[in-house]
């Protein structure tokens, strides 16, 4: 193609379809992506159609319970990808380093993301670099590794499938085990069994869903001892899992090292299995695509060499 059509295709395309292509491919539904954009389904639908004869091509193979990017699909999005990544972070890119260091730091995080040794580390840097600012943001772990791909994260703290283009370290280890309320059945019978369980109501973590996108070891343990089929209850935080299941909506995972306090209080009953319980990993991940501010380079580099903590072992009480 010569170079002036290039560039002629350049100055023609509207860029905004492109950020429309983006969230339609992220909701897999031209109905959520017009609730996410404020817009109306046919303005979506036209907004893509135009889009694929800007580019040549059909991007979206779409249909009754269908819905495929195409090849040609794949890698525009993949395009699209870099380039919101470079337009989010060129306010970062433009500030320029100096001996005293300043900027902001941007972390997204899921609930009780938890490591003192890197508590520690945050103290160590905030007095070495006074003039730093920091904002953390809680989120579930779908929304958490999207905002690191974009670039809106300087740094993530999650559970779940970590895409290959993020770097990841691991930042702390969690053993879980399942627990009832007080006004359960099976609170205070130290002879249940995992049969038992089975067609129980459960509560559950938004990214601990039978099939969805982050299945670990968790749901692993619910498939196998086939209890939480039924789902009475989604959160996204650690805080809500618990409440909601002290206040017997149904059965429930929680971090062992978190519910003591409960269970100190007979709020709660820890229910089988008691053995080869699941432990989770939590990573703290980084876009390596992404255009640093000085203020973020010198803080990656500082938390680089924290290890991740061990819930649950002796030698990492806290």
């Amino acid at each position: 193609m010569p170079i002036n059509r290039l560039e002629r295709f350049a100055h023609n395309l509207d860029w905004n379809l492109l950020r429309t292509f983006v969230v339609v491919v992220e909701e897999g539904s031209i109905t959520r992506a017009a609730n996410r954009l404020l817009l109306q389904q046919p303005a979506v639908s036209m907004a893509l159609k135009r889009l694929e004869q800007s580019v040549g091509h059909r991007l979206i193979d779409r249909g009754p319970g269908r819905f495929e990017l195409t090849e040609a699909g794949e890698r525009l999005h993949t395009l699209c990808h870099d380039i919101f990544t470079a337009i989010v972070r060129l306010p970062e890119a433009m500030v320029s380093s100096g001996e005293d260091i300043a900027g902001h730091i941007a972390i997204h995080a899921v609930s009780h993301a938890l490591n003192p040794a890197w508590d520690r580390a945050i103290a160590d840097f905030f007095q070495l670099h006074p003039r730093v600012t920091v904002g953390v943001t809680i989120e579930t772990t779908t929304d958490v590794i999207r905002s690191v791909e974009r670039g809106v994260a300087t740094l993530g703290l999650s559970d779940g499938i970590i895409p290959e283009g993020l770097d990841k370290a691991p930042f702390c280890y969690e053993r879980y085990a399942l627990y009832c309320g007080r006004g359960h059945r099976l609170f205070g019978a130290p002879d249940a069994r995992l049969e038992d369980l089975r067609g129980e109501p459960y509560v559950s973590f938004l990214a601990d869903v039978l099939g969805g996108p982050h299945m670990g070891p968790v749901t692993a343990v619910r498939a196998v001892g086939s209890f939480g089929q039924q789902v009475r209850a989604l959160a996204f935080n650690v805080e809500e899992v618990l409440r909601l299941v002290v206040a017997n909506a149904g059965i429930g995972m929680l971090p062992i090292h978190l519910t003591g306090p409960a269970l100190a209080a007979g709020e709660l009953w820890q229910l089988p299995p008691h053995e080869n319980l699941p432990v989770t990993e939590t990573f703290r991940i980084t876009n390596p695509g992404s255009a640093l501010n000085p203020a973020e380079r010198a803080f990656l580099a500082h938390v680089a060499d924290v290890a991740p903590w061990h819930w649950g072992e002796p030698h990492q009480s806290n």
